[in-house]
């Protein structure tokens, strides 16, 4: 009989787990904007990640815009993902990380809940395939809620001064963001600031106690507001 072990006695076991660069792969996660900060979220062993609801989804923005506000940052900039985050994140410098939340495709959930948090001062950032619906009045810019409207589109640009061949183009276009080769470039600071005077008109009812600011980001980078 082995003398180190009794029949039906205990054995205890420390076992540690760790990722090697877990703390600095974790900084590039969704946690440090859940005020989570030092580790990373391992998903179980089939590697399956179960998409969101839309309540989920939902809740993630409130939990993201409670920590925001808990910043006590002076501003907070909600955008609808990682691209359009990281031009914005240049715009504002200075803000925090956890200042800049993700609304995905929920721009009206993500204002009124700005609204039940108070929050003063938000700046939405927006890019062309969003703008152009959330300009018509869609505050879910979801695809399976609303596709892209190209008379809407023609008519703002023929306003802007868009000659005909250029509303031709847009009627052959297949993605929104064709529309900063489309528009002339002479005409484009008057097309965005229609379209986000238009996207203002539809938002800011939802923040009646809050400044609101608009941005339109091009795939590049460049910011109009």
């Amino acid at each position: 009989m082995n003398a180190s072990i009794l029949p039906n006695s205990p054995i205890l076991f420390l076992i540690t787990i760790s990722i090697p660069g877990g703390e600095e792969i974790a900084k590039r996660t969704f946690n440090p904007r859940l005020g989570i900060e030092g580790g990373i979220s391992i998903i179980g062993t089939s590697g399956i990640v179960k998409p969101f609801s839309s309540e989920a989804f939902v809740n993630s923005i409130r939990k993201s815009m409670e920590v925001a506000k808990a910043t006590r940052s002076p501003r907070i900039v909600i955008s609808s993902g990682a691209k359009s985050e990281r031009f914005i994140k240049a715009y504002y410098p200075d803000l925090p990380a956890q200042a800049f939340v993700h609304y995905g495709n929920f721009i009206g959930e993500t204002l009124k809940i700005a609204t039940e948090e108070q929050v003063p001062h938000v700046t939405l950032g927006v890019m062309m395939g969003k703008a152009v619906k959330l300009a018509e009045g869609n505050l879910d810019t979801h695809s399976k809620k609303v596709t892209m409207n190209k008379e809407f589109i023609q008519d703002l640009a023929r306003q802007a001064g868009c000659s005909e061949e250029t509303l031709a183009a847009i009627g052959q276009m297949n993605l929104a963001r064709e529309l900063w080769d489309i528009i002339p470039e002479e005409l484009l600071e008057k097309f965005g600031k229609a379209l986000i005077e238009l996207c203002h008109r539809h938002c800011a009812p939802l923040l009646p106690n809050g400044e609101l600011t608009i941005l339109l980001i091009t795939e590049n980078g460049k910011i109009y507001s």
